[in-house]
């Protein structure tokens, strides 16, 4: 097996340049780049999903293109979506702590704290 060059993350690191261009009034994230995945790019929110609220419209990503995830017995909740930019995968990923059986019952955006 090959190591991958360093250009391989080009597109990925290109389509993160552009949004920080477009959007440098947005909160910042965590932003990951990877030869697992070249072009892909991983953008995460920990304890603030209004962060992943604000990427999610700027990108205009649905709201039902938002899956849910928790822990099975514990507090921990997270959000996903995806959308594609400049021929890469951005996916955007918030952390957050699950407050109430209601607001496990809500919509993913709507238990943005």
């Amino acid at each position: 097996m090959s190591a991958l060059p360093m250009n391989s993350l080009a597109a990925a690191v290109a389509t993160l340049a552009s949004l920080v261009e477009r959007f440098p009034d947005l909160p910042a994230a965590d932003a990951t780049v990877s030869t697992i995945f070249p072009n892909r790019l991983n953008l995460s929110f920990h304890r603030d999903l209004g962060k992943f609220e604000a990427w999610r419209s700027a990108l205009d990503i649905s709201h039902a293109l938002v899956s849910k995830e928790k822990e099975i017995d514990g507090p921990l909740m997270w959000l996903n979506a995806e959308t594609v930019q400049d021929g890469v995968t951005v996916q955007l990923t918030g952390y957050g702590l699950q407050k109430t059986e209601a607001a496990d019952q809500a919509a993913p955006w709507e238990v943005a704290t």
